[in-house]
């Protein structure tokens, strides 16, 4: 488990390069990783009371990130394609040298599936009704271009800020979100 406002800054790493004659020092970049960005764009948003699970299965799903607070169990799923990527609510396509492919199932159904399967266990542990929402994210894609999307779809963790803070609800006490969070951490996949 993971507490959103323990995350520090990766300071950048020095490394030794041998040039013709001499021994130069560079700096390169602290190497970034998903969970690292979402910390970082959700660390004002999300203070004490938030809890941050990676790689939680649900039966047979794979979630991401599951962010449990006050306002809600927030389900993050990740897509990792870099191609350019339109959606719609009927359809999906990426674009490939040889045009554009239809993605199957499509990422927006399978999201809603999953977060109703969540939504029915939570209540069934909880014993009440869990505000679930879901959020699907294309981090790497070099387009997203979204046409009458009924989810929540963006190409960046700043959108997951931006769905929190629009949250108006505070529903959770902190009794039901340490439940929630140990359920989920309970189910999660150790790499």
């Amino acid at each position: 488990m993971l507490q959103v406002l323990t995350a520090t800054e990766k300071q950048p790493v020095k490394q030794q390069t041998k040039k013709l004659f001499r021994i130069k020092e560079e700096v390169m970049k602290a190497p970034t990783c998903y969970t690292d960005r979402l910390v970082e764009n959700i660390r004002h948003t999300c203070r004490f009371d938030w809890m941050m699970i990676e790689q939680v299965e649900f039966g047979e799903d794979l979630v991401h990130y599951v962010l449990v607070g006050p306002k809600g169990v927030f389900l993050i799923q990740l897509n990792r394609t870099s191609a350019p990527v339109h959606l719609t609510n009927r359809e999906c396509r990426t674009e490939t040298s040889m045009g554009w492919k239809h993605i199957y199932p499509h990422p927006v159904t399978e999201l809603e599936r999953m977060t109703k399967q969540v939504r029915a266990r939570l209540k069934k542990e909880c014993g009440q009704a869990i505000p679930v929402y879901s959020l699907l994210i294309f981090p790497e894609t070099e387009q997203l271009k979204l046409k009458r999307v009924k989810a929540n779809c963006g190409d960046s963790f700043e959108f997951v800020n931006q769905v929190i803070s629009k949250t108006n609800l505070e529903t959770l006490t902190e009794p039901l979100v340490k439940q929630i969070a140990y359920y989920c951490s309970e189910r999660q996949i150790h790499k």
